[in-house]
């Protein structure tokens, strides 16, 4: 048996009755629990909802290939964010970044505490209304892919070293900077042109404190710039369509 406190991201129907929840963890990452007579019964239905935070216990078994199984013995919910459910647009973006979460590789992060903390901190956000949409987004998706090891190198041009320029040319392949005079491929495909400003930006969200994270206000247009960026990384390093994203961006 264990007992770990996880957020609910995920719901799927398993029979007419019970349900698989994936439950993001700072011990194991996201796991899977079965919840016997999820749809019908009350008694954990509360603390097995998406985007609920529990304190969950379930007990652990084999098969004989030695994959793990969990199944749910109860649960109690620590935060509802219960808003999260009355506006159209943070349920939206709240679908979506948990998306994310559902097919990223978190047994490879380094910290699964971080992620963990990162959604909760980012959904706490978009339930109080404190802060930007739209940051919001941007931040968790580069963080994350950051986190689960997909950090850019940011710290300057990969070549000559200069720590920045009126242009930096980022290459999502490569990961690297490279500044005007060390870059002869400027119209990559795979490319995106930082000014001065949009650099510090991205290296705020990827190398800062998490104490410090989301204490960042940009304007619009650099607002604009890292939603085009982030979307553009999340989809060139994921490779899949986000039907919960394409939603979000329609409304």
């Amino acid at each position: 048996m264990i007992t770990v406190k996880a957020l609910i991201i995920r719901e799927e129907p398993s029979g007419e009755t019970s349900k698989n929840v994936y439950a993001l963890t700072a011990e194991r990452g996201v796991i899977r629990i079965y919840v016997r007579g999820g749809y019908k019964s009350r008694k954990n239905s509360a603390a097995t909802q998406l985007f609920v935070y529990s304190e969950i216990c379930a007990e652990e078994k084999k098969n004989p290939r030695g994959e793990t199984y969990y199944y749910l013995n109860s649960a109690e919910p620590i935060n509802l964010f219960f808003d999260l459910r009355l506006d159209v647009y943070k349920t939206a973006l709240s679908a979506y970044l948990t998306d994310i979460l559902y097919y990223s590789r978190i047994e490879f992060a380094s910290d699964k505490n971080d992620i963990l903390r990162l959604t909760l901190n980012t959904l706490y956000y978009i339930n109080e209304g404190k802060k930007d949409r739209a940051l919001l987004k941007s931040i968790f998706e580069f963080r994350l892919l950051c986190d689960t090891g997909l950090r850019p190198n940011l710290i300057g041009c990969s070549q000559c070293y200069k720590y920045e320029d009126e242009k930096m040319y980022f290459n999502m392949y490569s990961g690297d900077l490279k500044c005007e005079e060390c870059c002869n491929n400027k119209e990559s495909l795979v490319g995106f042109v930082f000014d001065p400003k949009m650099l510090y930006i991205v290296r705020h969200i990827a190398l800062t404190d998490f104490e410090r994270l989301f204490a960042i206000e940009i304007a619009p247009k650099y607002q604009k710039q890292l939603t085009e960026f982030t979307e553009r990384y999340v989809k060139y390093h994921y490779n899949e369509k986000f039907d919960t994203l394409l939603f979000y961006n329609s409304l």
